[in-house]
């Protein structure tokens, strides 16, 4: 199973080579727009948990 920053991993390599179509490349910069995304709101959620804790601390 690949994790997020995995899969944002190998969609910027894919895209550093011309291999891909134009729309698998359109499709290709969607789906790691997503995935960045979806990790900054992991990222930020994670912080916020932290914030918490050490607030308790």
């Amino acid at each position: 199973m690949l994790t997020i920053y995995d899969q944002i991993q190998e969609l910027r390599a894919e895209l550093s080579y011309d291999i891909l179509s134009r729309t698998e490349r359109a499709d290709a910069l969607k789906t790691l727009e997503t995935l960045i995304a979806q990790q900054a709101k992991i990222d930020r959620d994670f912080d916020a948990q932290l914030a918490e804790i050490a607030a308790l601390g």
